[in-house]
């Protein structure tokens, strides 16, 4: 297939226009300004359009699509108790559907790939249902027993029997320092290298959070204990440098949230080894304090941009999550934006020049959006409402202007 288009944004800050590119099977051959058409291949003209990688979403939970506007904003102890009786209640058919959904509303944004938590390891036996490259994490925690069923077990099993799956990807996220064992952090941190696994936590999310590690008390603190156990917390030490010093940091692990930093876990940062996802519509939900972005930026800490789940936001539109961010950022740049959610969460899953740019040799994961020419076209992709005029993931086209995803 040969697709041109008025521009095409490459990578970080490029930009080629007009632009022209093939894909045989699953991967980009070719990119230049003019490209021969072959005998018999098949021509995609996109006019008045930007062909940009698609994009990535670097964290979100697609169990809860089905809980948008359902839980409570005023404290996240309230809404980890009312998470926690909602989820009791789905049925298997219910978190079918919220897949199916969360998928659907994932691809009328323009992503591509989806960085998944999942609660119910059962869902991964229908993994390969779904168009969309993800990566499913495992999401882990040991706050009380609990006991896999068999198909839970098989689902996840069915990675390790065949590790080239081309759209799903297995990983290991342990869910948080306050719900998850220093033996557990450790245990994940052995099996993400034995077994060449990406990992990801949520980590020092919420002033509860802060005060349970920091201070040693707090609401969180007291709701960890009611679930089953006291637990030893890391007293005076940020949850990041808990988790450092009890040795959970997996290389490359993906630090979901760090709203709330010491001094202290600024150099540990600064190494660039983690990279940090940021949710801004879900930080907005919660009300948290200004989140520290242009510093991250500026010490070289690689940062993603995700939406989390509908839990906690009202869609999974990343364009929607950078014009919000703008709001509180608004000196940084568009193109920077737009890395946040292409090459950058490709690089922080191990992919850097294979997905999130349009290369040859790239996976062919492809979305293209509306633009006047003479426009910034990063600008055009970020203020965009509609959804993209085109489509591709691997290689297969899954939307056009006139045949939308379903």
């Amino acid at each position: 297939m040969l697709i041109s288009a008025k521009a095409l944004i490459l990578g970080p800050g490029e930009l080629l226009a007009p632009g022209m590119v093939r894909v045989l099977g699953n991967r980009i051959v070719q990119v230049a300004e003019e490209i021969p058409l072959r005998l018999g291949e098949e021509r995609v003209v996109l006019e008045d359009a930007v062909l940009s990688p698609g994009l990535i979403n670097a964290h979100v939970h697609l169990d809860y699509t089905g809980l948008r506007g359902k839980l409570p904003a005023d404290s996240f102890p309230a809404w980890v108790k009312e998470i926690i009786r909602l989820k009791a209640s789905l049925s298997p058919v219910e978190l079918e559907a919220a897949l199916e959904e969360g998928f659907r509303l994932l691809a009328g944004s323009g992503t591509t790939g989806v960085v998944n938590m999942e609660a119910y390891p059962e869902l991964l036996l229908l993994a390969d249902r779904f168009p969309l490259r993800c990566w499913w994490f495992l999401e882990l925690l040991d706050i009380r027993p609990h006991v896999w069923s068999p198909e839970a077990t098989c689902g996840a099993l069915r990675f390790f029997d065949d590790p080239h799956r081309p759209l799903g990807k297995l990983g290991l996220a342990p869910h948080a320092p306050y719900t998850v064992s220093p033996e557990l952090y450790r245990l994940v941190r052995q099996s993400a290298q034995r077994f060449r696994l990406p990992a990801t936590t949520h980590l020092s999310e919420s002033p509860e959070e802060w005060e349970m590690f920091c201070q040693g008390g707090g609401a969180l603190l007291d709701l960890v204990r009611q679930a089953g156990r006291p637990r030893e917390n890391g007293r005076e030490l940020s949850p990041l440098q808990w988790l450092d010093r009890i040795g959970g940091l997996v290389p490359g692990m993906l630090l979901v949230h760090l709203n709330y930093l010491a001094d202290a876990d600024w150099a540990l940062l600064a190494r660039g080894e983690h990279p940090v996802v940021h949710c801004p519509k879900s930080h907005a939900f919660f009300s948290y304090p200004p989140f520290p972005l242009e510093r991250m930026l500026s010490l070289g800490i690689p940062v993603c941009l995700a939406t989390d789940s509908l839990a906690s936001n009202d869609s999974l539109d990343l364009r929607e999550e950078i014009r919000v961010a703008r709001e509180r950022h608004p000196g940084v740049p568009a193109q920077r934006w737009w890395e946040m959610v292409t090459s950058a969460p490709a690089r922080a899953l191990g992919f850097p020049g294979t997905l999130g740019e349009i290369r040859s040799g790239a996976w062919a994961d492809l979305a293209a959006f509306r633009w006047v020419k003479g426009s910034d076209p990063w600008e055009a992709c970020i203020e965009g409402r509609e959804e993209p005029l085109f489509l591709m993931v691997n290689g297969k086209v899954l939307q056009t202007e006139d045949r939308r995803y379903r």
